[in-house]
């Protein structure tokens, strides 16, 4: 039997399956194919006109509706991609910066912004920065926009910023330069920091170099150490005035923090308060060690950077200083000026230099051009041209040391162009006559001399000495080494002079007794080579000496010698009234009853010496007026009178 295949019914109809056998003369698939198609081909012939003539009449309706014939069409609803369908889920943001720093950013839900297709909305957010030295400064917010394209993420509401070194800044609004590490805000913030808080309208934070700036109403509140809480043992008092313990109050305009040069710049208008008392100057600068806040925050512990950080954690202070006219003032109304202030920590010590000024009250002033003030050992030493003043009275020299413990004052001049020496004028508040020679002294035998010594009583006092030792609780000035004082035409010469007084020369508040009146001088007390010289040349000597300021009355004690030229007298004790010049001298007996020993020879003092109970003197009347004496006349010179 013969087998064939029939190619041409295949071709272009239907593929006969592979191993398939077709008898020669059987078309039925064929038939079934050609069916189908003829099919397909009425259908298509009827459809495409009927669908043209269905989308012309579609058009011809909607521009026939469009101008306002036929019926209205229902409008067609277009979908829209709608950025509230789009919310991802726990996004994750992350960078590297050229140091090796690093930074990535969460949040709870993100939302493209259609409008700006490299911004995200975020809610939920938290985020960290880690600079290359691996220190982290971590954010939180409530909401915010991130830049994918500039990297800047915008931060809003209740915003916590905190970092490895303690930082703790509260926010309303941030923007976060995340390549950068910059976080700067236009809003009013809070930082917390261990050693205090500071608020401000701005703020900038530098994370790379631990740089903080706060601009526009600072407010810095710095909290006192615990006593004992240094390595050395010893509580310091942060500022060295008001109230040790008492938290520091700083207003500025600016404030700027460099936490690796470990210093804190505050600028304009700085007012530093502290239990009352006020620091003011256009600019201070804080330098620390440790940290601006303690280290820890993110489970490291201080002291593990160098041990740099004090054993509490937080920053140590070192120094303060104040510059470009500074002024201090306590409550108690002490006040001080310069031109800068530095205040040491670590020693304790306060410097004030250029045009020093300190006053107490209104009467009361020092000036100098540096003052060093040691708060452990309570001393104040002012230098340069020194002047100190009370009311009228005045002291200048070119050294003060103050003891604010003791109350006690030394004014010395080394150098300088006064040759070491200190000058005082002393102005009296009142004058008392006296009226006349003492009473006491009108009974005892002597001689009395006329108007020899008068001065003017309502005269200042001036001295000069090579130092000066004030104990204002003893109410005792000291003036020693080669001591003139000089009241008018009266000069008393003395190896120490002590001046008595009441009232106060003190530097400082000591209580109800330091607020009264200005000091008074009460009297005057001479020791050692003591002269008294009035204004035409007559001179007295003797032992010691002591003036009544009150009432005008001086005395010299010991072996007194009142002399003019060649003129002598001798006796014990010298009265002398400044109110009427009149001077008396009397001899009194020792203790043993011997009378004093005399010279009874002439000016050049040989002779012999005899024993006396009454004054001597050897008179010569050339001496006395220059000419002939003339018995019942008043001349200048002596006028000896014997008293019984």
């Amino acid at each position: 039997m013969a087998v064939s295949v029939d190619i041409a019914a295949t071709e272009g109809r239907a593929r006969v399956p592979s191993g398939s056998i077709v008898i020669a003369g059987d078309r039925t698939v064929s038939r079934i194919l050609a069916r189908r198609h003829s099919t397909r081909v009425r259908v298509l012939k009827i459809a495409l006109p009927v669908a043209a003539l269905a989308t012309i009449g579609y058009f011809i309706l909607t521009v026939l509706n469009g101008v306002g014939v036929g019926p209205d069409m229902p409008d067609l609803e277009v979908p829209q991609i709608v950025a509230d369908n789009l919310k991802m889920q726990n996004p994750h943001y992350e960078g590297f910066n050229a140091d090796g720093g690093r930074y990535w950013v969460r949040a709870e839900t993100a939302q493209q912004d259609l409008k700006s297709l490299t911004v995200v909305r975020l809610e939920g957010i938290t985020g960290e920065l880690t600079d290359a030295r691996k220190k982290k400064t971590s954010l939180v917010a409530t909401r915010g926009l991130f830049d994918s394209k500039s990297n800047i993420l915008e931060l809003y509401d209740s915003i916590k910023v905190t970092g490895d070194g303690g930082l703790n800044a509260s926010l309303t609004r941030a923007r976060v330069k995340t390549k950068e590490g910059i976080i700067t805000s236009d809003q009013p913030s809070t930082i917390v920091m261990d050693a205090g808080q500071i608020t401000a309208n701005q703020l900038t934070i530098r994370q790379k170099t631990k740089e903080y700036t706060f601009l526009d109403n600072v407010r810095t509140l710095l909290k006192p150490r615990a006593s004992g809480a240094t390595s050395d043992g010893v509580g310091h008092n942060p500022l060295p005035f008001g109230k040790p313990g008492e938290p520091i109050d700083v207003t500025s305009n600016r404030l700027d923090i460099d936490d690796d040069k470990k210093t804190a710049l505050f600028t304009g208008g700085v007012v530093a308060m502290q239990a009352g008392a006020k620091m003011s100057s256009p600019e201070m600068t804080i330098t620390y060690e440790g940290h601006a806040a303690p280290q820890g925050s993110n489970g490291q512990g201080a002291g593990q950077n160098g041990g740099s950080e004090t054993a509490d954690g937080g920053a140590k202070l070192k120094q303060i200083l104040a510059g470009d006219s500074v002024v201090l003032e306590q409550p108690s109304g002490e006040t001080a000026t310069s031109h800068t202030a530095q205040f040491d920590a670590a020693t304790q010590t306060v410097v004030l230099e250029g045009e020093v000024v300190l006053t107490q009250g209104e009467d009361k002033k020092a000036v100098g051009d540096r003052a060093e003030y040691d708060q452990a050992a309570q001393t104040l030493v002012l230098t340069g041209p020194v002047v100190l003043t009370q009311g009228a009275n005045v002291l200048k020299g070119r050294r003060l040391v103050y003891y604010r413990s003791t109350n006690k004052l030394q004014l010395t001049a080394p150098g300088g162009t006064t040759g070491g020496r200190i000058s005082a004028h002393f102005v009296k508040a009142t004058a008392k006559p006296s009226g006349g020679s003492p009473k006491s002294d009108q009974a005892v035998s002597g001689f009395s001399f006329g108007p020899t010594f008068k001065t003017d009583p309502n005269a200042p006092f001036d001295v000069q000495a090579d130092r000066l030792d004030v104990d204002d609780a003893a109410k005792a000035a000291v003036f020693s080494g080669g001591v003139v004082a000089v009241q008018g035409d009266f000069t008393i010469r003395a190896q120490e002079l002590t001046a008595f007084y009441t009232g106060s020369t003190s530097l400082a508040d000591q209580g109800d007794s330091a607020k009264g009146a200005a000091a008074s001088l009460t009297h005057l007390r001479a020791r050692k080579a003591v002269s008294v010289q009035s204004a035409d040349g007559q001179t007295a000597t003797g032992d010691w000496a002591d003036v009544d300021v009150k009432t005008n009355i001086a005395t010299l004690g010991g072996a007194v010698v009142l002399t003019q030229g060649k003129n002598i007298v001798r006796g014990t004790k010298l009265s002398i009234d400044m109110n009427t010049g009149e001077a008396t001298i009397k001899t009194e007996p020792t203790a043993s009853g011997a009378g004093a020993m005399i010279s009874s020879s002439g000016g050049d003092g040989s002779g012999d010496i005899t024993k006396a109970e009454r004054p001597s003197a050897v008179f010569y009347p050339g001496e006395m007026t220059g000419k002939k004496p003339k018995p019942a006349a008043k001349e200048d010179g002596w006028q000896a009178r014997a008293t019984p």
